[in-house]
């Protein structure tokens, strides 16, 4: 009999596609404090960090905790505030978890989120009973590309790491599957097919859950050779 598999799944993005109300609440934020941002650079440093880390990447080092804590906190309202009326499921995800739940394939969360997004996404969505375990923001000390959350979810999980799929929509991310020592599909909400050519850990691109099945994309990534 083979090993068991399991999925851990990234949050924002994949989950729900979310990532454009997340990156205009931080430009507006910075925007406030006098950083102008382009779309494309504010991606490319922030993706996969912790908020607490993105405040400091672009407010300095001299800013203080509480200071961070506030703009975090204030960031994270009023995108809860902008996305709470489109909040749900990315297409074919509620399919997806459900063929997994009915396959008895261990599933848990990985994601930079707070505790308060977290819940704001998962709680209003009603989907934590499909996760054994919900790493977060507050639960390891570093963000993506460190492989610490999916590191931390395989092993609450009680599954090695070469035997955990990761859904991703971010590059960062995935390199943090890549460092976990763990094979990924890429959801395509944040970047094209064509930016996650060269990411190493990925044997499955797709828009969304609609065409994905659990078992057969667990066969899939057993023959993958990456």
């Amino acid at each position: 009999m083979q090993d068991r598999v399991a999925f851990i799944f990234d949050m924002d993005g994949v989950i729900i596609d979310n990532m454009q109300y997340h990156v205009d609440t931080w430009l507006a934020l910075f925007r406030d404090k006098g950083h102008e941002l382009s779309l494309d650079d504010f991606l490319e440093k922030t993706a996969g960090k912790k908020a607490e880390e993105v405040v400091r990447m672009f407010l300095g080092e001299s800013v203080t905790d509480a200071d961070v804590q506030k703009y975090a906190e204030q960031k994270d309202f009023l995108y809860r505030y902008l996305y709470r009326p489109k909040l749900a499921p990315l297409a074919g995800f509620m399919a997806f978890v459900e063929a997994a739940k009915s396959a008895e394939i261990l599933m848990g969360v990985g994601t930079g989120g707070s505790p308060e997004n977290i819940e704001f996404v998962l709680g209003g969505l009603n989907l934590k009973p499909y996760f054994k375990t919900i790493v977060g923001a507050a639960n390891v000390s570093k963000g993506k590309p460190d492989p610490e959350i999916y590191l931390k979810a395989a092993d609450q999980l009680g599954i090695a790491p070469e035997n955990c799929i990761v859904f991703e929509d971010a590059l960062p991310g995935l390199e943090a599957a890549r460092r976990a020592g763990m094979k990924s599909v890429a959801i395509t909400t944040s970047h094209t097919e064509a930016e996650f050519a060269a990411a190493e850990s990925v044997f499955c691109i797709a828009g969304d859950f609609t065409n994905l099945k659990p078992l057969a994309l667990i066969e899939e990534s057993r023959q993958a050779v990456l």
